[in-house]
């Protein structure tokens, strides 16, 4: 996988983007975003709970 450059030579080269024309970049996108929701609706919820038992 790593050794499957479609470049041969590096003259003339200004950027090679992984992704390009792919919705690999939008999935891993989606995937980071949901990885940083999940836990502060987690927290929300535990916060929550706490708060209740100590209101009753």
């Amino acid at each position: 996988m790593f050794d499957s450059s479609p470049i041969t030579t590096w003259e003339g080269v200004g950027a090679f983007f992984t992704f390009a024309g792919s919705g690999g970049a939008t999935f891993w996108f989606w995937v980071s975003v949901v990885l940083c929701i999940v836990p502060l609706v987690v927290a929300l919820r535990a916060e929550s709970a706490a708060e209740k038992v100590h209101r009753d």
